[in-house]
Protein backbone atom coordinates (compact mmCIF):
# COMPACT_ATOMS: atom_id res chain seq x y z
CA UNK A 1 0.00 0.00 0.00
CA UNK A 2 1.46 3.52 -1.38
CA UNK A 3 1.81 6.25 1.33
CA UNK A 4 -1.09 8.22 -0.07
CA UNK A 5 -3.33 5.24 0.18
CA UNK A 6 -2.26 5.01 3.75
CA UNK A 7 -3.19 8.32 5.01
CA UNK A 8 -6.45 8.13 3.42
CA UNK A 9 -6.98 4.59 4.80
CA UNK A 10 -5.99 6.40 8.28
CA UNK A 11 -8.44 9.25 7.59
CA UNK A 12 -11.30 7.01 6.73
CA UNK A 13 -10.35 5.85 9.94
CA UNK A 14 -9.83 8.71 11.97
CA UNK A 15 -13.51 9.84 10.31
CA UNK A 16 -15.62 7.30 11.34
CA UNK A 17 -14.35 7.69 14.59
CA UNK A 18 -17.07 8.12 17.84
CA UNK A 19 -14.93 11.27 18.90
CA UNK A 20 -14.57 12.47 15.76
CA UNK A 21 -18.07 12.15 14.72
CA UNK A 22 -19.58 13.88 17.55
CA UNK A 23 -16.73 16.95 16.41
CA UNK A 24 -17.87 17.32 13.01
CA UNK A 25 -21.71 17.25 14.11
CA UNK A 26 -21.18 19.71 16.37
CA UNK A 27 -22.72 23.20 14.95
CA UNK A 28 -19.89 25.65 16.18
CA UNK A 29 -17.22 23.32 15.13
CA UNK A 30 -18.84 22.60 11.82
CA UNK A 31 -19.46 26.46 10.95
CA UNK A 32 -16.22 27.09 11.78
CA UNK A 33 -15.06 24.73 9.65
CA UNK A 34 -17.02 25.77 6.44
CA UNK A 35 -15.99 29.48 7.07
CA UNK A 36 -12.14 28.65 7.65
CA UNK A 37 -12.02 26.17 4.63
CA UNK A 38 -14.32 27.99 2.09
CA UNK A 39 -13.87 32.14 3.04
CA UNK A 40 -13.54 32.78 -0.75
CA UNK A 41 -16.33 31.08 -1.74
CA UNK A 42 -18.70 32.60 1.14
CA UNK A 43 -17.40 35.66 -0.34
CA UNK A 44 -18.39 35.05 -3.74
CA UNK A 45 -22.31 33.54 -2.60
CA UNK A 46 -22.58 36.88 -0.21
CA UNK A 47 -22.04 38.84 -3.75
CA UNK A 48 -24.33 36.81 -5.11
CA UNK A 49 -27.05 36.84 -2.71
CA UNK A 50 -26.84 40.57 -2.51
CA UNK A 51 -27.35 40.87 -6.51
CA UNK A 52 -30.30 38.52 -5.74
CA UNK A 53 -31.46 40.66 -3.68
CA UNK A 54 -31.51 43.70 -5.68
CA UNK A 55 -33.01 41.65 -8.76
CA UNK A 56 -35.76 40.59 -6.30
CA UNK A 57 -36.30 44.30 -4.69
CA UNK A 58 -36.65 45.68 -8.83
CA UNK A 59 -39.03 42.85 -10.23
CA UNK A 60 -40.75 42.08 -7.42
CA UNK A 61 -40.13 38.40 -7.28
CA UNK A 62 -42.18 36.88 -4.19
CA UNK A 63 -39.77 35.91 -1.44
CA UNK A 64 -40.14 32.83 0.06
CA UNK A 65 -42.43 31.95 2.32
CA UNK A 66 -43.04 28.78 4.79
CA UNK A 67 -45.81 26.90 4.44
CA UNK A 68 -47.92 27.99 7.88
CA UNK A 69 -49.03 24.30 8.36
CA UNK A 70 -45.18 23.75 9.36
CA UNK A 71 -44.67 26.55 11.41
CA UNK A 72 -45.21 26.35 15.13
CA UNK A 73 -46.75 29.74 16.20
CA UNK A 74 -48.08 31.54 13.18
CA UNK A 75 -51.83 32.47 13.50
CA UNK A 76 -52.14 29.18 15.97
CA UNK A 77 -55.04 30.14 18.86
CA UNK A 78 -53.07 29.08 22.54
CA UNK A 79 -49.65 29.84 20.80
CA UNK A 80 -47.20 32.42 22.31
CA UNK A 81 -47.07 35.35 20.48
CA UNK A 82 -44.38 35.36 17.95
CA UNK A 83 -41.26 37.94 18.45
CA UNK A 84 -41.43 40.76 15.83
CA UNK A 85 -38.94 40.74 12.94
CA UNK A 86 -36.39 38.23 14.60
CA UNK A 87 -34.93 35.97 12.15
CA UNK A 88 -35.66 32.47 11.58
CA UNK A 89 -33.26 30.11 12.98
CA UNK A 90 -32.13 26.88 10.73
CA UNK A 91 -32.01 24.03 12.49
CA UNK A 92 -28.43 23.75 12.32
CA UNK A 93 -28.28 26.46 14.86
CA UNK A 94 -27.05 29.39 12.34
CA UNK A 95 -29.82 32.27 11.43
CA UNK A 96 -31.39 32.65 7.76
CA UNK A 97 -32.21 35.52 6.74
CA UNK A 98 -35.35 35.56 3.87
CA UNK A 99 -33.12 36.59 0.98
CA UNK A 100 -30.47 33.59 2.29
CA UNK A 101 -33.12 31.22 2.16
CA UNK A 102 -33.89 32.46 -1.59
CA UNK A 103 -30.30 31.58 -2.85
CA UNK A 104 -29.77 28.52 -0.54
CA UNK A 105 -30.17 25.92 -3.33
CA UNK A 106 -28.32 28.18 -5.73
CA UNK A 107 -25.37 29.21 -3.73
CA UNK A 108 -24.38 26.02 -1.59
CA UNK A 109 -25.01 23.51 -4.19
CA UNK A 110 -21.55 23.84 -5.99
CA UNK A 111 -19.60 20.76 -7.29
CA UNK A 112 -16.84 21.36 -5.85
CA UNK A 113 -18.07 20.95 -2.77
CA UNK A 114 -20.09 17.78 -3.67
CA UNK A 115 -16.58 16.59 -4.72
CA UNK A 116 -14.74 17.36 -1.47
CA UNK A 117 -17.77 15.28 0.32
CA UNK A 118 -17.71 12.28 -2.24
CA UNK A 119 -13.89 11.65 -2.67
CA UNK A 120 -13.57 11.59 1.16
CA UNK A 121 -10.73 13.88 0.69
CA UNK A 122 -10.53 14.60 4.37
CA UNK A 123 -12.52 15.23 7.37
CA UNK A 124 -13.18 19.46 8.00
CA UNK A 125 -14.08 19.15 3.94
CA UNK A 126 -16.47 16.76 4.14
CA UNK A 127 -17.77 18.59 7.21
CA UNK A 128 -18.22 21.81 5.47
CA UNK A 129 -19.91 19.87 2.91
CA UNK A 130 -22.27 18.31 5.07
CA UNK A 131 -22.67 21.36 6.53
CA UNK A 132 -23.85 23.09 3.36
CA UNK A 133 -26.40 20.36 2.88
CA UNK A 134 -27.63 20.79 6.56
CA UNK A 135 -27.96 24.31 5.54
CA UNK A 136 -29.82 23.42 2.50
CA UNK A 137 -32.43 21.06 4.37
CA UNK A 138 -32.90 23.64 7.44
CA UNK A 139 -33.77 26.97 5.24
CA UNK A 140 -37.31 25.48 4.53
CA UNK A 141 -37.22 27.82 1.54
CA UNK A 142 -40.14 27.36 -1.30
CA UNK A 143 -38.70 26.88 -4.02
CA UNK A 144 -42.60 26.87 -5.56
CA UNK A 145 -43.05 30.54 -4.94
CA UNK A 146 -40.07 31.25 -7.68
CA UNK A 147 -41.77 32.55 -11.07
CA UNK A 148 -40.85 33.59 -14.54
CA UNK A 149 -41.11 32.62 -18.22
CA UNK A 150 -40.02 29.54 -17.54
CA UNK A 151 -42.32 27.41 -15.03
CA UNK A 152 -39.36 24.50 -14.86
CA UNK A 153 -37.12 27.20 -13.70
CA UNK A 154 -37.64 25.98 -10.08
CA UNK A 155 -37.39 22.20 -10.64
CA UNK A 156 -33.52 23.41 -12.23
CA UNK A 157 -32.46 24.84 -9.40
CA UNK A 158 -33.54 22.68 -6.96
CA UNK A 159 -30.27 20.77 -6.02
CA UNK A 160 -30.69 19.72 -2.55
CA UNK A 161 -31.73 15.95 -3.61
CA UNK A 162 -29.33 16.04 -5.95
CA UNK A 163 -26.96 16.70 -3.41
CA UNK A 164 -27.80 14.30 -0.80
CA UNK A 165 -27.84 11.76 -3.58
CA UNK A 166 -24.41 12.48 -4.57
CA UNK A 167 -23.14 12.65 -0.74
CA UNK A 168 -25.09 9.03 0.15
CA UNK A 169 -27.34 10.48 2.80
CA UNK A 170 -30.30 10.77 0.80
CA UNK A 171 -33.18 8.67 2.90
CA UNK A 172 -36.46 9.17 0.54
CA UNK A 173 -37.84 7.21 -2.28
CA UNK A 174 -35.70 4.05 -1.57
CA UNK A 175 -37.05 0.89 -3.53
CA UNK A 176 -37.74 -1.75 -1.39
CA UNK A 177 -36.98 -5.43 -3.48
CA UNK A 178 -39.73 -7.39 -1.01
CA UNK A 179 -41.57 -6.22 2.24
CA UNK A 180 -42.49 -9.46 4.00
CA UNK A 181 -44.04 -7.23 7.11
CA UNK A 182 -41.84 -7.53 10.07
CA UNK A 183 -38.79 -8.00 7.78
CA UNK A 184 -38.19 -6.33 4.32
CA UNK A 185 -35.43 -6.51 1.42
CA UNK A 186 -33.69 -3.30 0.31
CA UNK A 187 -31.00 -3.58 -2.79
CA UNK A 188 -30.13 -7.07 -1.90
CA UNK A 189 -29.82 -7.03 1.76
CA UNK A 190 -32.53 -8.31 4.67
CA UNK A 191 -33.65 -5.00 7.04
CA UNK A 192 -35.51 -4.79 10.06
CA UNK A 193 -38.44 -2.58 8.92
CA UNK A 194 -39.09 -0.53 11.68
CA UNK A 195 -40.83 2.23 9.13
CA UNK A 196 -44.33 1.12 8.12
CA UNK A 197 -47.94 1.49 9.25
CA UNK A 198 -48.44 -2.10 8.57
CA UNK A 199 -49.47 -2.35 12.40
CA UNK A 200 -51.49 -5.46 12.38
CA UNK A 201 -48.87 -7.41 10.02
CA UNK A 202 -52.53 -8.07 7.87
CA UNK A 203 -50.45 -7.31 4.41
CA UNK A 204 -49.47 -10.70 4.39
CA UNK A 205 -52.10 -12.63 5.98
CA UNK A 206 -53.44 -15.74 3.55
CA UNK A 207 -57.41 -14.63 4.34
CA UNK A 208 -56.31 -11.42 2.96
CA UNK A 209 -54.13 -12.39 -0.22
CA UNK A 210 -56.81 -14.51 -1.24
CA UNK A 211 -59.41 -12.25 -0.83
CA UNK A 212 -57.60 -9.80 -3.11
CA UNK A 213 -57.03 -12.51 -5.69
CA UNK A 214 -60.41 -14.26 -5.89
CA UNK A 215 -61.93 -10.56 -6.53
CA UNK A 216 -59.68 -10.00 -9.51
CA UNK A 217 -60.64 -13.39 -11.16
CA UNK A 218 -64.31 -12.64 -9.87
CA UNK A 219 -64.51 -8.52 -10.88
CA UNK A 220 -61.13 -8.40 -12.75
CA UNK A 221 -58.53 -5.60 -11.77
CA UNK A 222 -60.35 -2.01 -11.66
CA UNK A 223 -63.86 -0.49 -12.43
CA UNK A 224 -62.47 1.86 -14.84
CA UNK A 225 -64.66 4.47 -13.39
CA UNK A 226 -65.92 6.52 -10.91
CA UNK A 227 -67.98 5.21 -8.46
CA UNK A 228 -71.01 8.17 -9.82
CA UNK A 229 -71.37 5.90 -12.98
CA UNK A 230 -69.92 2.75 -13.65
CA UNK A 231 -67.51 2.56 -10.41
CA UNK A 232 -69.76 1.46 -7.99
CA UNK A 233 -70.33 -2.03 -6.99
CA UNK A 234 -72.03 -4.02 -4.47
CA UNK A 235 -68.27 -5.05 -3.34
CA UNK A 236 -68.35 -1.20 -1.90
CA UNK A 237 -71.57 -1.06 -0.63
CA UNK A 238 -70.81 -4.36 1.50
CA UNK A 239 -67.59 -2.97 2.92
CA UNK A 240 -69.11 0.48 3.84
CA UNK A 241 -71.84 -1.24 5.85
CA UNK A 242 -69.33 -3.12 7.53
CA UNK A 243 -67.91 -0.48 8.28
CA UNK A 244 -70.38 1.32 9.43
CA UNK A 245 -71.49 -1.43 11.95
CA UNK A 246 -68.17 -1.70 13.30
CA UNK A 247 -68.02 1.76 14.41
CA UNK A 248 -71.87 1.98 15.52
CA UNK A 249 -72.45 4.33 12.71
CA UNK A 250 -75.64 4.82 10.63
CA UNK A 251 -73.37 4.43 7.50
CA UNK A 252 -70.18 4.27 5.49
CA UNK A 253 -68.32 5.72 2.16
CA UNK A 254 -65.66 3.91 0.68
CA UNK A 255 -62.94 6.40 -1.32
CA UNK A 256 -60.37 5.56 -3.44
CA UNK A 257 -57.61 6.71 -1.48
CA UNK A 258 -57.37 7.84 2.29
CA UNK A 259 -55.90 11.13 1.71
CA UNK A 260 -58.91 11.52 -0.83
CA UNK A 261 -60.98 11.44 2.14
CA UNK A 262 -60.02 14.79 3.77
CA UNK A 263 -59.82 16.19 0.66
CA UNK A 264 -63.47 15.42 -0.74
CA UNK A 265 -65.37 15.37 2.70
CA UNK A 266 -63.86 18.66 4.25
CA UNK A 267 -64.06 20.99 0.58
CA UNK A 268 -67.27 19.22 0.49
CA UNK A 269 -68.98 20.23 3.91
CA UNK A 270 -67.07 23.96 3.61
CA UNK A 271 -68.25 25.58 1.00
CA UNK A 272 -68.87 28.96 1.22
CA UNK A 273 -67.99 32.17 2.94
CA UNK A 274 -69.56 30.95 6.16
CA UNK A 275 -67.75 28.13 6.67
CA UNK A 276 -65.07 27.62 8.71
CA UNK A 277 -62.42 24.81 9.56
CA UNK A 278 -60.65 24.34 12.90
CA UNK A 279 -57.91 22.05 12.94
CA UNK A 280 -55.09 21.13 14.96
CA UNK A 281 -51.99 22.68 14.07
CA UNK A 282 -50.62 19.10 13.57
CA UNK A 283 -52.95 17.74 11.35
CA UNK A 284 -52.21 15.71 8.66
CA UNK A 285 -51.05 17.08 5.00
CA UNK A 286 -54.13 15.48 3.80
CA UNK A 287 -56.72 17.89 6.31
CA UNK A 288 -54.66 21.06 5.40
CA UNK A 289 -55.04 20.38 1.60
CA UNK A 290 -58.99 19.85 2.39
CA UNK A 291 -58.69 23.15 3.89
CA UNK A 292 -57.07 24.69 1.07
CA UNK A 293 -59.90 23.53 -1.34
CA UNK A 294 -62.25 24.64 0.91
CA UNK A 295 -60.72 28.18 0.78
CA UNK A 296 -61.10 28.20 -2.18
CA UNK A 297 -64.76 28.50 -2.19
CA UNK A 298 -64.39 30.93 0.65
CA UNK A 299 -64.22 29.19 3.37
CA UNK A 300 -61.79 30.37 6.49
CA UNK A 301 -58.92 28.35 8.55
CA UNK A 302 -58.29 28.63 11.90
CA UNK A 303 -55.58 26.60 13.90
CA UNK A 304 -55.62 26.08 17.24
CA UNK A 305 -52.30 25.03 19.76
CA UNK A 306 -51.80 21.05 19.55
CA UNK A 307 -54.60 18.85 21.47
CA UNK A 308 -55.24 22.02 23.64
CA UNK A 309 -59.12 21.95 24.07
CA UNK A 310 -58.62 25.51 25.70
CA UNK A 311 -56.81 26.81 22.70
CA UNK A 312 -59.74 25.30 20.76
CA UNK A 313 -62.52 27.03 23.13
CA UNK A 314 -60.64 30.16 22.16
CA UNK A 315 -60.73 30.03 18.39
CA UNK A 316 -64.69 29.01 18.60
CA UNK A 317 -65.25 31.44 20.28
CA UNK A 318 -64.15 33.90 17.96
CA UNK A 319 -66.44 32.73 15.27
CA UNK A 320 -69.22 35.31 14.03
CA UNK A 321 -73.26 34.09 14.88
CA UNK A 322 -73.74 33.26 10.83
CA UNK A 323 -70.12 31.22 10.66
CA UNK A 324 -70.53 27.48 10.85
CA UNK A 325 -67.31 25.52 12.25
CA UNK A 326 -66.04 22.07 11.39
CA UNK A 327 -63.38 21.08 13.95
CA UNK A 328 -60.84 18.36 12.52
CA UNK A 329 -58.22 16.58 14.22
CA UNK A 330 -56.09 13.34 13.66
CA UNK A 331 -57.27 10.78 16.47
CA UNK A 332 -53.22 9.22 16.69
CA UNK A 333 -50.79 12.16 14.91
CA UNK A 334 -48.87 9.95 12.33
CA UNK A 335 -45.38 11.42 13.59
CA UNK A 336 -45.82 12.19 17.17
CA UNK A 337 -47.91 8.63 18.07
CA UNK A 338 -49.92 10.86 20.44
CA UNK A 339 -53.68 10.47 21.11
CA UNK A 340 -55.46 13.45 20.49
CA UNK A 341 -57.18 15.31 24.28
CA UNK A 342 -60.40 13.73 22.60
CA UNK A 343 -62.57 14.60 25.60
CA UNK A 344 -61.88 18.03 25.81
CA UNK A 345 -62.35 18.53 22.43
CA UNK A 346 -65.77 16.87 22.26
CA UNK A 347 -66.98 18.99 24.85
CA UNK A 348 -65.72 22.19 23.58
CA UNK A 349 -67.02 21.56 20.49
CA UNK A 350 -71.10 20.10 21.74
CA UNK A 351 -70.93 24.12 23.91
CA UNK A 352 -70.17 25.62 20.73
CA UNK A 353 -72.95 23.69 18.81
CA UNK A 354 -69.47 22.92 15.94
CA UNK A 355 -69.40 19.49 14.13
CA UNK A 356 -66.82 17.41 14.50
CA UNK A 357 -64.12 14.81 12.09
CA UNK A 358 -61.40 12.50 13.29
CA UNK A 359 -58.95 11.37 11.18
CA UNK A 360 -58.19 7.66 12.71
CA UNK A 361 -55.42 6.52 9.83
CA UNK A 362 -53.37 5.51 12.59
CA UNK A 363 -55.79 4.53 15.39
CA UNK A 364 -57.55 1.95 13.58
CA UNK A 365 -56.43 -1.33 14.78
CA UNK A 366 -54.10 0.24 17.14
CA UNK A 367 -56.40 1.46 20.03
CA UNK A 368 -59.64 1.39 21.17
CA UNK A 369 -61.84 -2.08 21.81
CA UNK A 370 -61.89 -4.08 19.33
CA UNK A 371 -58.77 -1.87 17.34
CA UNK A 372 -61.96 0.74 16.72
CA UNK A 373 -60.18 3.81 17.11
CA UNK A 374 -60.10 7.09 19.16
CA UNK A 375 -63.57 7.63 20.12
CA UNK A 376 -63.87 4.35 21.15
CA UNK A 377 -61.03 4.45 23.52
CA UNK A 378 -62.29 7.57 24.84
CA UNK A 379 -66.32 5.82 25.08
CA UNK A 380 -67.17 8.77 22.67
CA UNK A 381 -67.95 6.88 19.47
CA UNK A 382 -71.93 8.65 19.79
CA UNK A 383 -70.01 12.40 20.45
CA UNK A 384 -68.15 12.20 17.01
CA UNK A 385 -69.95 13.27 13.90
CA UNK A 386 -67.56 12.13 11.13
CA UNK A 387 -64.58 9.44 12.00
CA UNK A 388 -62.52 8.79 8.96
CA UNK A 389 -59.35 6.90 7.83
CA UNK A 390 -57.18 5.07 5.09
CA UNK A 391 -56.74 1.09 4.18
CA UNK A 392 -53.31 1.69 4.14
CA UNK A 393 -52.33 0.84 7.56
CA UNK A 394 -54.31 -1.23 9.76
CA UNK A 395 -56.97 -2.34 6.87
CA UNK A 396 -53.23 -3.59 4.26
CA UNK A 397 -54.69 -2.70 1.33
CA UNK A 398 -55.26 1.14 -0.49
CA UNK A 399 -58.32 2.76 0.01
CA UNK A 400 -60.08 5.28 2.69
CA UNK A 401 -63.32 5.03 4.52
CA UNK A 402 -65.95 7.51 6.28
CA UNK A 403 -68.68 6.76 8.46
CA UNK A 404 -71.33 9.17 9.94
CA UNK A 405 -75.12 10.15 9.45
CA UNK A 406 -76.13 8.87 6.07
CA UNK A 407 -77.62 11.81 4.85
CA UNK A 408 -74.02 14.00 5.82
CA UNK A 409 -72.33 11.30 3.69
CA UNK A 410 -74.81 11.35 1.00
CA UNK A 411 -73.93 14.87 0.62
CA UNK A 412 -70.34 14.64 0.86
CA UNK A 413 -70.98 11.65 -2.54
CA UNK A 414 -72.45 14.31 -4.15
CA UNK A 415 -71.18 17.37 -4.20
CA UNK A 416 -67.29 16.28 -3.60
CA UNK A 417 -66.02 16.79 -7.04
CA UNK A 418 -62.86 14.49 -5.66
CA UNK A 419 -64.98 12.08 -5.37
CA UNK A 420 -67.57 12.55 -7.75
CA UNK A 421 -64.85 12.47 -10.60
CA UNK A 422 -62.25 9.97 -9.27
CA UNK A 423 -62.47 6.26 -10.67
CA UNK A 424 -63.27 4.19 -7.98
CA UNK A 425 -61.29 1.48 -5.68
CA UNK A 426 -60.23 -1.19 -7.34
CA UNK A 427 -61.94 -4.61 -6.52
CA UNK A 428 -58.93 -6.41 -5.16
CA UNK A 429 -58.69 -3.42 -2.79
CA UNK A 430 -61.84 -3.18 -1.45
CA UNK A 431 -62.04 -7.26 -0.92
CA UNK A 432 -58.90 -6.89 0.60
CA UNK A 433 -59.89 -4.31 2.93
CA UNK A 434 -63.23 -6.19 3.85
CA UNK A 435 -60.94 -9.07 5.01
CA UNK A 436 -58.37 -6.91 6.83
CA UNK A 437 -61.67 -5.78 8.94
CA UNK A 438 -62.80 -9.42 9.55
CA UNK A 439 -59.09 -10.49 10.69
CA UNK A 440 -59.06 -7.78 13.33
CA UNK A 441 -62.16 -8.91 14.88
CA UNK A 442 -61.19 -12.58 14.62
CA UNK A 443 -57.46 -12.40 16.21
CA UNK A 444 -57.93 -9.79 19.27
CA UNK A 445 -54.77 -11.08 19.73
CA UNK A 446 -53.19 -9.34 16.97
CA UNK A 447 -53.87 -5.82 18.93
CA UNK A 448 -52.72 -7.11 22.48
CA UNK A 449 -49.58 -7.99 20.78
CA UNK A 450 -49.09 -4.95 19.09
CA UNK A 451 -49.44 -3.21 22.33
CA UNK A 452 -46.69 -5.80 24.38
CA UNK A 453 -44.07 -4.65 21.61
CA UNK A 454 -44.61 -0.56 20.89
CA UNK A 455 -44.63 -0.37 25.45
CA UNK A 456 -41.16 -2.54 25.34
CA UNK A 457 -39.88 -0.17 22.90
CA UNK A 458 -41.21 2.65 24.58
CA UNK A 459 -40.11 1.74 27.39
CA UNK A 460 -36.60 0.18 26.40
CA UNK A 461 -35.91 3.30 24.42
CA UNK A 462 -36.39 5.83 27.55
CA UNK A 463 -34.24 3.60 29.55
CA UNK A 464 -31.19 4.20 27.12
CA UNK A 465 -31.88 8.41 27.25
CA UNK A 466 -33.66 8.82 24.31
CA UNK A 467 -36.38 11.59 23.96
CA UNK A 468 -39.95 10.36 22.97
CA UNK A 469 -42.44 12.52 23.51
CA UNK A 470 -45.63 12.01 24.74
CA UNK A 471 -46.29 8.66 22.44
CA UNK A 472 -49.01 6.25 23.48
CA UNK A 473 -49.12 4.33 20.29
CA UNK A 474 -47.43 2.01 17.90
CA UNK A 475 -45.93 5.45 16.75
CA UNK A 476 -42.64 5.93 18.69
CA UNK A 477 -40.76 9.26 17.72
CA UNK A 478 -37.08 9.41 18.68
CA UNK A 479 -36.31 13.08 18.95
CA UNK A 480 -32.77 13.96 17.45
CA UNK A 481 -33.97 17.81 16.86
CA UNK A 482 -31.26 18.26 13.79
CA UNK A 483 -31.45 18.05 10.39
CA UNK A 484 -28.12 16.25 9.47
CA UNK A 485 -27.75 14.43 12.59
CA UNK A 486 -31.35 13.19 11.80
CA UNK A 487 -30.20 11.67 8.58
CA UNK A 488 -26.94 10.58 9.62
CA UNK A 489 -28.24 8.77 12.40
CA UNK A 490 -30.46 6.78 9.74
CA UNK A 491 -27.82 6.10 7.22
CA UNK A 492 -26.21 4.26 10.52
CA UNK A 493 -28.59 2.56 11.82
CA UNK A 494 -29.37 0.95 7.95
CA UNK A 495 -25.76 1.02 6.66
CA UNK A 496 -24.56 -0.27 10.09
CA UNK A 497 -27.14 -2.45 11.66
CA UNK A 498 -29.83 -3.03 9.28
CA UNK A 499 -32.43 -0.94 10.60
CA UNK A 500 -34.66 0.53 8.64
CA UNK A 501 -36.07 3.45 10.07
CA UNK A 502 -37.92 7.23 8.76
CA UNK A 503 -36.67 10.38 9.09
CA UNK A 504 -38.55 13.02 9.48
CA UNK A 505 -36.62 16.61 8.52
CA UNK A 506 -37.65 19.97 7.46
CA UNK A 507 -39.36 21.17 6.42
CA UNK A 508 -41.77 18.43 6.70
CA UNK A 509 -41.49 18.91 10.51
CA UNK A 510 -40.91 22.94 12.25
CA UNK A 511 -37.63 23.23 12.72
CA UNK A 512 -36.19 21.79 16.35
CA UNK A 513 -38.66 19.15 15.64
CA UNK A 514 -36.68 16.47 13.67
CA UNK A 515 -36.86 12.92 14.51
CA UNK A 516 -36.37 9.39 13.41
CA UNK A 517 -39.93 7.92 13.41
CA UNK A 518 -40.11 4.60 14.40
CA UNK A 519 -43.52 2.19 14.38
CA UNK A 520 -44.17 -1.22 14.87
CA UNK A 521 -46.47 -4.27 14.39
CA UNK A 522 -47.79 -7.06 16.05
CA UNK A 523 -45.72 -9.52 13.65
CA UNK A 524 -42.34 -8.01 14.93
CA UNK A 525 -40.88 -10.52 17.05
CA UNK A 526 -38.40 -10.08 20.52
CA UNK A 527 -35.39 -10.84 18.20
CA UNK A 528 -36.52 -8.18 16.38
CA UNK A 529 -36.74 -5.53 18.89
CA UNK A 530 -34.03 -6.35 20.62
CA UNK A 531 -31.68 -5.79 17.44
CA UNK A 532 -33.06 -2.80 17.24
CA UNK A 533 -32.67 -1.46 20.06
CA UNK A 534 -28.75 -2.80 20.45
CA UNK A 535 -28.59 -0.36 17.51
CA UNK A 536 -30.17 2.50 18.89
CA UNK A 537 -27.80 2.78 21.53
CA UNK A 538 -24.53 2.40 19.82
CA UNK A 539 -26.15 4.76 17.23
CA UNK A 540 -27.41 6.90 19.94
CA UNK A 541 -24.08 7.22 21.72
CA UNK A 542 -22.13 7.55 18.61
CA UNK A 543 -23.82 11.02 17.67
CA UNK A 544 -24.00 12.02 21.24
CA UNK A 545 -27.62 11.78 21.05
CA UNK A 546 -27.58 9.75 24.45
Amino acid sequence: MSMKDRLVDQAKKLASSSTVVRVVSNDRVMRLATGVMDAKNRLRAARERAAEAWDILLNGHALPNIDPALDDEAGVHGAAPARAAAPRAAANGGALSTVEEATTDRAAARPRTNGAAANGAGTYVAAAAEQQLATQMAARTSLSRIGGRDVFEKAFKFMTADNARAMGVYPFFRPLDFNNGPEAQLEGRSVIMLGSNNYLGLTTHPKVREAARSAIDKYGTSMTGSRLVNGSMRLHNELEEKLAAYHGKEAGLVFTTGYQVNIATISALLSNKRSVAIIDKDDHASIYDGVRLAQAAGARMVRYKHSDPAALDGALSELADTEGALVITDGVFSAQGEIASLPGIVEVVKKHKARLLVDDAHALGVIGPGGRGTAAHFGLSKDVDLIGGTFSKSLASIGGWLVGERKVLDYIQHFAYSFLFAASAAPPCVAAAMAALEVMQEEPWRQEKLRENFTYMRTELQRLGFELGKTETAVIPIYIRDDLKTVMMWKSLLDDYAVYVNPFITPGVPPKQQVLRTSYMATHERKHLDHALEAFEKVGKKFGVI
